[in-house]
């Protein structure tokens, strides 16, 4: 238990976020006092009683900024990522509580005329107590924010230099998830639509092999993504580029001579651009 108190623990020293945090708390506790009025101040005037009541959030405003800005700034080193531990979160959170509670019991009895009760100091108390800890966890919602937004960073870094890891094999499936089978890239000839399913046209053992499975020429574009050899050329048939042969200009536009495959492939309009984009980056 007791070591576990001397973990490292990050301070937030940025003058920002914590000014902003101090003064919301600050602003905070006038406004619970005015409302809910916890404690009545004896005093008829009541721009009197609205200058005591702010005078309580300007005490928490000066004493969480000694806590929170002025000693660390002083005191860098001892503050420093490097040595903070949560035992002197805790220290430093506890003098707070104690320094605010003196503070506005002094300030209540002396100036408010408030009578020192037990349900007050408890009031008092527990208010100094709600006001640390919403300056901790506004802190800690900041680090926690931060780390993320540099995690995200050093991820989209990571992704961006990473080359994508194509897999040896291309497994086909069929639609229904019911029959599989696998070629590797340089095996596959072209793969052409048929009704309700694929035709696979592919090298095996210096022999060219077909196989038909359940599939759509889109389902199937998608699986290959990765793979940048696989082109779309038509609507109902993708090749392989490294089996081109040659390109022809017919009386429709252009064709695709294969080697092992005795028929020409017809190259729609439409995938032109996209074939000489990626014959030119073979």
């Amino acid at each position: 238990m007791l070591n576990s108190l001397n973990k490292k623990y990050s301070f937030n020293d940025n003058l920002k976020v914590n000014t902003r945090s101090i003064s919301s708390v600050s602003l905070g506790i006038f406004l619970f006092l005015l409302f809910f009025q916890p404690f009545e101040v004896q005093n008829p005037d009541f721009n009197n009683r609205l200058i005591i009541l702010a005078t309580f959030g300007a005490i928490t405003l000066v004493l969480l900024c000694i806590f929170r800005l002025v000693i660390p700034s002083i005191f860098t080193r001892a503050f420093s990522e490097e040595r903070w531990t949560i035992k002197k979160e805790i220290i430093i959170d506890l003098i707070f509580v104690i320094f605010n509670s003196v503070a506005f019991s002094f300030f209540a009895r002396y100036v408010g005329r408030i009578p020192m009760t037990f349900p007050i100091v408890i009031n008092i108390v527990i208010i100094s107590i709600t006001a640390a800890a919403v300056v901790v966890l506004t802190n800690q919602f900041y680090l926690l924010k931060k780390k993320v937004q540099q995690l995200e960073t050093a991820n989209n870094e990571s992704n961006a230099t990473e080359p994508v890891e194509v897999p040896a094999e291309i497994e086909f499936e069929s639609e229904n998830k019911t029959e599989y089978f696998t070629l590797f890239l340089e095996q596959v000839i072209l793969i052409k639509s048929a009704n309700n399913y694929i035709e696979v046209i592919y090298k095996q053992n210096e022999e060219v092999k077909k196989k038909l499975i359940r599939n759509t020429m889109k389902s199937t574009e998608s699986l290959l993504k990765n793979y940048p050899e696989i082109i779309r050329c038509h609507r109902s048939c993708m090749v392989n580029k490294n089996y081109i042969k040659k390109v022809s200009r017919g009386t429709d536009g252009l064709n695709l001579s294969l080697f092992d495959y005795p028929q020409e492939i017809p190259v729609s309009r439409q995938y032109v651009i996209k074939l000489k984009e990626a014959l030119k980056s073979n």
